[in-house]
């Protein structure tokens, strides 16, 4: 996956997760699974771009 891919979808599930919260707790298990979906995202993110520093 390329990093503008990866950033459209951390942007997407950002956005979800923002929408979810507003409408339900923070507890609720839909936010919480979009806030575990959008970590892995960002944590994706990191690691492809630390390797194309290196």
């Amino acid at each position: 996956m390329h990093v503008s891919e990866l950033l459209r979808d951390i942007e997407i599930h950002r956005s979800r997760m923002i929408e979810l919260a507003s409408t339900n707790s923070f507890s609720h298990h839909q936010v919480l699974e979009a806030s575990i979906k959008l970590d892995s995202l960002i944590i994706r993110y990191h690691t492809l771009t630390l390797k194309n520093e290196a």
